[in-house]
């Protein structure tokens, strides 16, 4: 199975890792890679298995993402990157962090789904998956590029959902155990993630900050300018002029 990065920006510069949620690839992410390449970073995007223009593979667990993770970062030859991830790559990259801490530098997760840890939490069915209104704003996406849907593996919601069907409450200790500055964005009330979970997520971190944009599960995509601004901020990144 071969995986598709884009990479852009100064060679020698800390790479900033973008990694797409379910259903998208990496042109979700080019006005945040501009952003970058103008503040004088290296920007590699990543097509996860299954999506854009990376192969398809017999399994969609989420350790299975996570290992991609890992290669990509092996590849591009840097001891350690920023990451900004979504969703399921949110979820890819948090497990990729707790398993190689001392590569990454700081996080930005975005409306990361979290693990449930007992029966309460599966109770309240939990997993990547889109609101009505976020389904809408989806359909809008799709008629003004249908790439990222048609090449899409439409086995990849099953599979993960079934791990979102079981309690892990190690994901939790892993959680607590991560030291990276990391901020964790949730969409608000207008996500079917409720924001309680997103800001229990931070408060577990060791160094975690949390913020609210109210746009639903795609922050970046509806409201790119807040996003942004709270993404540049956290990297501690300043754009010429």
């Amino acid at each position: 199975m071969e995986l598709a990065v884009r990479t852009s920006g100064p060679p020698t510069a800390v790479p900033v890792l973008l990694v797409h949620g379910m259903g998208g690839d990496h042109t979700t992410w080019r006005a945040v890679a501009r952003a970058l390449r103008t503040a004088g970073r290296r920007v590699a995007a990543v097509d996860l298995r299954g999506h854009g223009r990376s192969g398809r593979a017999a399994s969609y667990r989420l350790d299975d993402f996570r290992d991609d993770l890992r290669f990509v970062v092996d590849d591009l030859g840097s001891g350690r990157v920023d990451v900004i991830a979504h969703s399921l790559g949110a979820q890819a990259a948090v497990r990729w962090a707790m398993a190689e801490p001392d590569r990454v530098g700081r996080m930005v997760l975005e409306e990361l789904p979290p693990m449930p840890r007992d029966d309460a939490d599966l109770a309240e069915d939990i997993e990547p998956t889109a609101s009505a209104v976020d389904r809408v704003r989806g359909l809008l996406a799709l008629a003004a590029d249908p790439r990222p849907f048609l090449r899409f593996d439409r086995r990849i919601p099953a599979e993960v959902g079934a791990e979102f069907k079981q309690a892990e409450p190690s994901w939790w200790d892993g959680l607590a155990g991560l030291a990276a500055p990391t901020l964790v964005i949730s969409g608000g009330d207008r996500s079917f993630l409720p924001p309680h979970h997103l800001q229990t997520v931070a408060e577990t971190l060791p160094d975690g900050g949390f913020t609210t944009i109210s746009a639903g599960h795609s922050v970046h995509r509806d409201r790119p300018r807040e996003f942004l601004d709270a993404v540049l901020a956290h990297l501690d990144v300043d754009l010429p002029g």
